[in-house]
């Protein structure tokens, strides 16, 4: 009995203990931590697709079920370890999609999570800075804060965090560090360092000395200026080091290549003034046998090509080799293709003096066994095309060549194309190859890609169709875009089986000569096409919804400048589309209605611009749009107020411009996070611009809002956008001061502000002006309000190469510093009319831009050739004093406008060009031929101004003189003589009566014969 009772004691004091701990372990973690969650999500947290909708919901209490929240396995205090919050969906280039991006503000509350060893926010959008609480999570082992939009400075209280071994803050562009980062060597346990596009401007690299457990290293695109340290070879257990883009100059360390023997991946492109690296590595056994690739892209070489080519050649553990865009010439040394034999990637690209190659590749054994992918697009090939073509033919292993833009003329040697039967990627972009027909034949039948886009392709398309069907079952990706081709696509052969295989997923046949529906007919039975683009065909086509129909995998679809007609019922889309390109053909002229019933979220790119459309915009449009990416609709007759978008509209790109839109221009616009070009101009809005820019995104880096009505002062929030290179406000009422706001414009390359109400000249008149537009070319303010002198500090603007103060009200003498404009002294090539540039938040732009401009009393718009246009119009102002003879020193110079009141001076006679002087007919002197009438020289000084200014004043009273005595004279020679003389007079009454009969009789005879006409036909 006393053993029955003391079990259920037991099971009593079990279960009393059971009913406390249960709540605990139902909650699952911590009762503070699940809060401080709670606070984290709805403490000013943006969170788009409501990815964390399911936090705290009922039902659902248990925080470490939670998405992104892991716990650890303790059965009693449960605690969160882990915070993975990273945005998993990526774009095609790899970077996140900002309408899945949490943004925001990061709550305090986060604090109490002292227990996490794993944060991961990357992916987000939070444009504040990284909170210095994050110092706080003495556990943490992971940190990845990596393509969040974090500003600022990177709080040293991360210092704390000794037990870090990975810490990722890449692809944050507005980040900087500490003058010296010593905080860092606190991180002794760190392996995994990311700083890549963070600014290390400012930073040595001294601090990387502690780091001696380090395995990846990654700090491109750091801004970083100097030499390198001889502590890195302190890094013993680097595997991969990235130090690409930056400004690294001098030699290497010695033990830069004896100490770093483990290391796999090495990167030092794009430091142009590296040099004595080569030959660290000379008889290097250490690198020899650990680096496996090499990326040395953008170096200048051209002093060091041999040396660095037979170093190379000792590395014989490498399988992939960058030498791309090097200025690399002469002859490849034996070593090189006979010690790589591990080699699997070439690139040599833009190297264009690269020669002796080819041969050393012939009977290559090592190489024919081992390279699979070779690039060499941009060398002029056209004196040894025949060699290299039938060499290439020996690498039996190659999978991807390319050989675009090579000047590689005629036809293929077979040997090419029959050796090759492991090729997948074939691109012959850009050459001038034709008869491809036999080359196609002895292809295997393994292609995956073939380009041939931008050749000398000719003839019937059928019959170089039929080559292709016969060569590859596989075929994925097609584009013949750019030839001369005719006639249409066969989908069967004579024998009734289909010419191309179902796989063909990309066909682009832009730029031909090809028939009418007949195409889209047969292009339709490819029922597994991605990718459809025929554009600039001039086909006469109708498009349906019977053609398309069975393409249900189709994604893009770009049919821009045909004969196209775009007739489908007002329901119908295909279903999976989300790329449209239909710009320069019939859509219009009603809105399309069809649009309205495509998914939210479907179709990211629309491009309708010069569609003939006609009509009010629909208020459903709008709101289908806000996750498009690209929207153009520009050059139509759209009409309409723009309404307020949201802000959470995923725009990359908006153009409305050269329509009837009005109202003002709503603020929703200047809070898009994703908005990189903002093209408004040609439209009727009016209002104030507004005022509240870089508050969303960052990237904005081209705003045109010109020809429109707009008023108001200048926005001071447009310096807060670091990204801006292009800016165009041309053709408005717009006023205010803005030299402070283009301070922080270190970017810009173009300003146009003309036909407004400036006042001031917009540049800044501190000493740093010419740091802070060093990349300023086009300034324009051509007829505002500028007064006073002109500023002497546009003379530090070193890349302005298009300078118009024209039609203002600016005095004084023109600032002998004007001859310091490097940029119009130097000579410009064909890249010159491309504007490239690189702006903190990406990595590389080239644009082409246009301006107006007036040459001869001529408005004309000066696009393709801007970038090599080296004018200054200073014309219609009040400047006085000397021409400055600093002025020859412009030698590039092409315009030159100072018509009005020119100031004195001998320089015009350097301008050598009569046809300068056109339209300005009483102009003698040198240089002209004309002669003047005396052989006074020009008066000079300011006596000679004073002298020529009484001369003035004479011959303006003399011709108000002459004018009355002319007017009395000749009214008394008329009038008097009839009223004195009778018979004039009669004689002068009688000749007007006459004539007013005969003026009367032959009106009513017309009207009569009218009257007579018409009673005839409406009687019939």
């Amino acid at each position: 009995m006393f053993l029955f009772y003391s079990s259920l004691l037991l099971l009593g004091l079990s279960i009393g203990l059971l009913l406390l701990v249960i709540p605990k372990l139902v909650s699952g973690c911590h009762e503070e931590e699940r809060e401080a969650l709670l606070k984290f999500k709805h403490g000013g947290l943006q969170n788009p697709e409501n990815r964390l909708s399911s936090w705290g919901s009922s039902g659902n209490k248990d925080c470490c079920s939670w998405p992104g929240v892991g716990c650890n396995n303790s059965t009693t205090t449960r605690r969160v370890v882990k915070l993975d919050l990273r945005n998993t969906n990526l774009d095609e280039y790899g970077r996140p999609l900002l309408n899945f991006s949490l943004g925001g503000k990061i709550d305090s509350s986060l604090i109490h999570l002292q227990h996490l060893t794993y944060l991961d926010l990357s992916g987000s959008n939070f444009v504040n800075a990284i909170p210095d609480f994050f110092g706080t999570f003495e556990h943490l082992e992971y940190l990845n804060l990596s393509y969040s939009n974090f500003v600022g400075r990177i709080p040293n209280q991360l210092g704390n965090l000794s037990n870090l071994h990975t810490l990722d803050l890449g692809r944050n562009f507005y980040l900087t560090v500490d003058d010296d980062f010593a905080w860092a060597s606190s991180l002794s346990s760190l392996l995994y360092l990311d700083l890549s596009r963070v600014s290390l401007s400012f930073s040595e690299l001294n601090w990387l000395t502690n780091f001696s457990s380090l395995t990846h290293l990654y700090l491109s695109y750091g801004g970083f200026h100097g030499s390198m340290p001889p502590s890195m070879g302190n890094l013993t257990s680097l595997e991969v080091l990235d130090l690409s883009h930056n400004s690294i100059y001098g030699t290497i360390p010695a033990s830069f290549s004896t100490n770093l023997c483990k290391l796999r991946i090495l990167n030092l492109g794009y430091n142009t003034n590296i040099s004595g690296i080569w030959q660290r590595w000379t008889g290097s056994i250490c690198l020899a046998n650990s680096l496996k690739e090499l990326y040395l892209s953008g170096i200048d070489m051209r002093s060091s090509s041999t040396v660095l080519l037979s170093t190379i050649g000792n590395l014989t553990s490498l399988e992939v080799l960058d030498l791309s865009h090097n200025s690399i010439y002469g002859t490849i040394p034996a070593s090189f293709s006979t010690n790589l034999c591990k080699l699997r990637i070439l690139n040599l690209r833009y190297n264009t003096n690269i020669s002796g190659i080819w041969q050393r590749w012939t009977g290559s054994i090592c190489l024919a066994n081992s390279l699979q992918e070779l690039y060499l697009n941009g060398i002029d090939m056209r004196s040894s095309s025949t060699v290299l073509l039938s060499t290439i033919g020996n690498l039996t292993s190659l999978e991807v060549l390319d050989l675009r833009g090579n000047s590689i003329y005629g036809t293929l040697p077979r040997s090419l194309t029959s050796n090759l039967c492991h090729l997948r990627v074939l691109r012959l972009e850009g050459n001038s190859i034709r008869g491809m027909e036999r080359s196609i034949r002895g292809l295997c039948n393994s292609l995956e890609e073939l380009n041939l886009r931008g050749n000398q392709l000719g003839g019937d398309l059928q019959v170089l169709w039929a080559q292709i069907s016969n060569i590859s079952r596989t075929l994925k990706i097609l584009d013949l875009s750019n030839n001369s081709l005719t006639g249409y696509i066969p989908y069967s052969s004579s024998n009734g089986g289909t010419m191309l295989p179902d796989v063909l997923e990309e066909l682009y046949l832009d730029g031909n000569k090809l028939s009418g529906n007949v195409i889209l007919q047969n292009i339709a039975k490819f029922s597994n096409l991605v990718t459809l683009s025929i554009k600039q065909n001039s086909l006469p086509i109708v498009i349906t919804e019977d053609v398309l129909i069975k393409l249900e995998r189709l994604e893009g679809i770009y049919l821009s400048k045909n004969r196209l007609v775009w007739k489908v019922k007002s329901r119908w889309l295909p279903p999976n589309i989300k790329r449209i390109y239909l710009s320069s053909s019939q859509v219009g002229p009603k809105f399309p209605l069809w649009l309205q019933h495509h998914q939210r979220g479907g179709v990211s790119v629309l491009a309708m611009s010069n569609a003939s459309i006609s009509d009010d915009v629909p208020d459903w449009f709008w709101k289908i749009t806000t996750e498009m990416k690209i929207l153009d609709l520009s050059h139509n007759q759209l009409r309409g107020y723009l309404p307020s978008i949201g802000m959470s509209t995923w725009y990359e790109i908006l153009d409305l411009s050269n329509n009837s839109f009005y109202g003002p221009i709503p603020e929703d616009l200047c809070m898009l996070k994703s908005l990189q070009e903002l093209r408004l101009s040609n439209n009727h809005f009016h209002g104030d611009i507004p005022d509240c820019w870089g508050k969303g995104g960052r990237n904005l880096f081209y705003i045109n809002l010109s020809y429109n009505n707009l008023s108001g002062e200048a926005p001071r929030s447009l310096g807060n956008l670091p990204s801006l290179a292009f800016l165009h406000m041309r053709n408005n009422s717009i006023s205010g001061e803005i030299s402070s706001t283009t301070k922080n414009m270190k970017n810009l390359l173009v300003l146009d502000l003309a036909f407004n109400r400036f006042s001031r000249v917009p540049i800044p008149t501190w000493d740093t002006a010419g740091e802070d537009l060093s990349k300023l070319r086009i300034l324009s303010l051509r007829s505002n309000m500028i007064h006073g002198n002109i500023p002497s500090e546009i003379s530090q603007l070193s890349s302005l190469q298009f300078l118009d103060l024209s039609h203002n009200m600016l005095s004084g003498v023109i600032p002998i510093s004007f001859g310091k404009l490097t940029g119009m002294s130097r000579k410009h090539n064909e890249k010159d009319k491309h504007f490239d540039f690189e702006t903190p938040g990406f990595l590389y732009f080239s644009a082409i831009d246009s301006i107006w401009m007036n040459l001869k009393g001529v408005e004309l718009e000066n696009s393709g050739t801007l970038g090599f246009m080296n004018h200054i119009d200073l014309s219609s102002n009040n400047l006085s004093g000397d021409i400055p003879k600093e002025l020859t020193h412009l030698l590039e110079l092409v315009s030159l406008n100072l018509s009005g009141k020119i100031p004195t001076g001998f320089q015009l006679q350097t301008l050598n060009d009569s046809s300068v002087y056109v339209g300005n007919d009483n102009l003698c002197g040198p240089p002209l031929f004309r002669k003047c009438l005396t052989n006074d020289p020009p008066n000079m000084g300011k006596d000679g101004e004073e002298k020529r200014g009484k001369e003035d004043e004479i011959e303006i009273i003399g011709l108000f003189i002459s004018i009355a005595l002319g007017f009395v004279v000749g009214f008394w020679a008329c009038c008097g003589l009839l009223i004195f003389k009778r018979s004039w007079r009669t004689w002068y009454y009688r000749f007007a009566d006459e004539m007013m009969d005969k003026v009367f009789v032959t009106v009513a005879v017309r009207v009569g014969r009218l009257k007579r006409k018409f009673n005839k036909s409406a009687e019939i």
